[in-house]
């Protein structure tokens, strides 16, 4: 009996673990990057607009919060809807469609001196806000097993 075959078999085999176990790896990278994208989005908006509320906001404070305002939508813009719907089938859709609209809304309503429009983009965060606290604790537990 000639043992060669037997070598190809395993070799193979292993290839296929091998590449099973990268792959796993690359998905578990790909889950704790969009985790963070997702998380630290909402973190700098909430700062950002914490920090716009001060009642003695000056230049320097403003010029912080609108770049905390602006971080957290970039990193939005990087979260994939496939990651939210994982989570929530409707966390893709009200992420997109309430906290990112609204961001820029009223970012660029603020920027522009528009107050209809960082009024628009308030209420769609206040939208995001009311999905947002219904569900947050359901999400963040599956964002965070065990």
């Amino acid at each position: 009996m000639n043992p060669a075959p037997h070598r190809v078999f395993l070799v193979c085999l292993l290839m296929g673990i091998l590449v099973a176990c990268t792959s796993s790896t690359e998905d578990d990278e790909i889950s704790r990057d969009q985790k963070y994208y997702f998380l630290e989005s909402l973190k700098q908006v909430e700062a950002g607009g914490r920090q716009l509320q001060s009642p003695d906001l000056g230049q320097a404070e403003l010029v912080q919060a609108l770049t905390m305002l602006d971080q957290g939508l970039k990193l939005a813009f990087q979260v994939e809807r496939k990651f939210l719907d994982e989570l929530d089938l409707r966390l893709g859709k009200n992420f997109q469609r309430y906290f990112v609209k609204g961001v820029e809304n009223y970012r660029v309503g603020i920027e522009a001196g528009d107050e209809a429009q960082q009024q628009e983009g308030l209420k769609l965060l206040a939208r995001w806000a009311e999905f947002w606290n219904a569900e947050r604790k359901v999400i963040e537990a599956r964002l965070n097993p065990g």
